[in-house]
Formats: C-alpha cells, sequence, structure tokens
C-alpha cells in the first residue's frame, strides 16, 4: 500500500487506483483512432497528433501562397498582417490589370457542427461586403475551398448543405485554381502525393 500521507487515515494510491478501475465511465471509454474522412488528414499517411494537423493545414496554405504567386505572377499577394480584432484572410490577391480581387477561406475540414460552419460562412460573406467596400473598383472573386477535396462533385452533399447559403462559393482545391485562372487540375493520387510530401517535410 502506498500512502499518500503520514496520517493513519490517509487516502492510500491503491484506494485511488481502486476508483479508477471501478469508474464504469473510464471502463467504457475507448480511444477513437479512426481518421475522419472528410479532414485532408485523412489523406496523410504517417501518423499526426492533433497539433500536427493544425500546423500542417497552415502549412498547405502558405505552400499554396506560393503555389499562386509562382504559376500566376501578374498577381499579387495582399494578404495582410494578422490584427487583433480584425477577420483575418487566409488568401488575398489582387489582379491590378483585370481590376480582380482574389479572396479565399481555406479549411482542412468542412464538417463542422452548425454553429462552427455558420460562423464560416457568415465570416466570409462579412470579408467580401469588406473587400466590396474596400475595392470598390474591383471585382471580388471568392471562396471558401474544403482542403480535402480536388473538386466540389467530391465534398458530400451532407457537408455541403452546411453551406447552403454560400454554395456556389464552396470548392475544392481545382475548382480555386479555376478561379485563379491557373490551367491546372490534381488527380486524387497527385493530390495525396504532394499532402504527403507537405507532411514529410514538416514532420521528418
Amino acid at each position: 500500500m502506498t500512502s499518500l500521507a503520514d496520517d493513519d487515515d490517509c487516502i492510500d494510491m491503491d484506494q485511488l487506483i481502486l476508483l479508477v478501475k471501478k469508474n464504469c465511465y473510464i471502463k467504457n471509454c475507448k480511444s477513437n483512432k479512426k481518421r475522419c474522412e472528410s479532414s485532408i488528414s485523412s489523406l496523410i499517411t504517417r501518423t499526426l497528433s492533433q497539433s500536427d494537423c493544425i500546423k500542417l493545414g497552415h502549412g498547405i496554405e502558405k505552400y499554396l501562397i506560393d503555389f499562386v504567386t509562382h504559376y500566376r505572377k501578374d498577381i499579387k499577394n495582399i494578404k495582410e498582417k494578422n490584427i487583433k480584432g480584425k477577420k483575418e484572410k487566409d488568401h488575398l490577391y489582387v489582379d491590378d490589370e483585370k481590376k480582380y480581387i482574389y479572396y479565399a477561406e481555406l479549411k482542412a475540414n468542412l464538417n463542422l457542427d452548425t454553429e462552427k460552419s455558420k460562423s464560416t460562412y457568415k465570416k466570409c460573406l462579412e470579408i467580401v461586403l469588406e473587400l466590396q467596400e474596400k475595392y470598390s473598383d474591383y471585382i471580388i472573386k471568392w471562396c471558401l475551398v474544403g482542403l480535402r477535396y480536388t473538386d466540389i462533385t467530391k465534398i458530400e452533399k451532407h457537408i455541403l448543405k452546411k453551406y447552403n447559403a454560400i454554395k456556389p462559393n464552396v470548392f475544392g482545391i481545382n475548382d480555386y485554381f479555376n478561379m485563379l485562372g491557373i490551367n491546372f487540375n490534381f488527380t486524387d493520387d497527385t493530390y495525396k502525393i504532394l499532402l504527403n510530401n507537405i507532411a514529410d517535410e514538416m514532420f521528418d
């Protein structure tokens, strides 16, 4: 018996562990290691922690900025530094010649609960209004990109339904490239290869 104090009547460690073993909730709790199929992490071969998944989302977001500005040298990245109290925009570009502003929110998983999905599309709509005021001489082209999917046809109907208010602007990665005028499409296989390459580079 391992005592936790010097008193004879003290609680001992054996009793504490016995209570752990008897607790119904603890006994019936199982670890769920299955990856969520609607999350981008389901495409990654290596094991990722929750923290890694968040970092991976940021890594892909930043990689895509390099991709876009490399293959569309005529547009400029105008994403501002984060300002406290101001809504952050994931991607923001300007094409001064065509007078286009390109704005995108990127999500590693679109399968959010009702409140989170609603706050996501409301954020998009609020930012679009803000951009329309700020760039009144420009056409605003925008989207919410589900990074898990190569194109919109792959997004499950029950997930799309959560974004009915902005459905025409919910895209997969290839739809995003199309909006930007980049003549390139991933297959499911080539997209998975790229994502795993990013994950390996980040976490090896």
